[in-house]
């Protein structure tokens, strides 16, 4: 039983093994490929990840901000703000590999990396559900980025441990098993049991918060135009817009435009803002405006009104 027990496949790899503890422990892999779920498991054993961890998909705001920036004099002040206050700490960072260079990883002291991989097809449809994205676009996108972040472990000089998401649903006592020992994880039965029980496949709290969404609304006439605004959540990308006059497509606006009052009321970054011409429409005062998200057809607040009613709104 022993010798067949031997053959069968967990899905983890401990790559460099070192006998020195670590200290930094650092969780990466694609995007969506289960870093959430590494990073939660960190999180409950009372590894500090963050000071503005975000419990949904568990990555810390400020570190994020700062490897954002490529200022790598605020990361070392980060760092050593840590070390200062952390005997042991980490942070969660998808795409790591896309952040820092190898050398880069110096800058920690005593670091480990938690790489998260996961089936590129679940992934693509993943991002393709959550994100309203073709998933043949975005395979190929995981693809590329599978290919860049195991060139990235193949360099990386210091231990590093592979987990498969698919087979930590399958074997996740195995699973939280290996996270443990490799991040020196003194176990307890209550702390492995509460360790187990956060490994839940379709976590709802995390498709739900985890997903993007199309916002955005007509806000009425003004001069020569009609305007408003449309953003996709947490991206800072266009929207292409279509606007119908009575169902009849008559312009395809994009949804660009810088306006200060957007950021101001909490609204993304400011540049969501879309202008259309009124003479462009062509419409009677009684005219029905609708303006949508081109190709998913989702509406904006306020789309379906008469024309004369953004105008006496205004």
């Amino acid at each position: 039983m022993a010798a067949a027990d031997d053959l069968i496949n967990k899905g983890f790899i401990v790559n460099r093994q070192s006998d020195e503890r670590g200290r930094t422990f650092i969780v990466t892999g694609p995007h969506r490929s289960g870093t959430s779920l590494v990073a939660s498991i960190l999180w409950q054993s009372g590894l500090f990840i963050g000071s503005e961890v975000n419990d949904i998909v568990f990555e810390d705001e400020a570190i994020t901000r700062v490897l954002a920036s490529r200022d790598l004099v605020a990361l070392r002040h980060t760092i050593a703000e840590r070390n200062a206050r952390h005997p042991r700490w980490g942070f969660k960072i998808p795409m790591l590999c896309r952040a820092l260079d190898v050398g880069q990883l110096t800058m920690f002291d005593r670091p480990r990396l938690i790489v998260a991989f996961r089936d590129p097809v679940a992934m693509a449809v993943r991002t393709s559900i959550s994100e309203f994205q073709d998933p043949m676009r975005v395979l190929h996108d995981v693809a590329s980025d599978q290919t860049a972040m195991m060139a990235f472990v193949h360099q990386i000089p210091c231990p590093n441990l592979l987990l498969s998401y698919e087979k930590a649903l399958i074997f996740s006592e195995d699973f939280v098993d290996s996270t443990m020992q490799f991040c020196d994880i003194p176990r307890n039965p209550a702390l492995h049991a509460r360790l187990i029980g956060l490994i839940e496949l379709n976590r709802q709290r995390y498709l739900a918060g985890a997903r993007r969404r199309y916002e955005g609304v007509i806000e009425g006439v003004r001069g020569e135009h009609l305007y408003g605004w449309c953003r996709l959540t947490q991206s800072n990308e266009p929207v292409r817009l279509d606007v119908l006059v009575d169902d009849r497509a008559v312009s395809h606006p994009m949804a660009d435009t810088f306006r200060q009052d957007l950021p101001d009321a909490g609204i993304g970054k400011g540049s969501h803002g879309f202008f259309v011409r009124l003479e462009t429409l062509q419409a009677r005062p009684d005219s029905v405006i609708r303006v949508k998200v081109t190709h998913y057809g989702i509406e904006l607040d306020n789309s379906g009104t008469r024309l004369c009613d953004f105008a006496s709104s205004a």
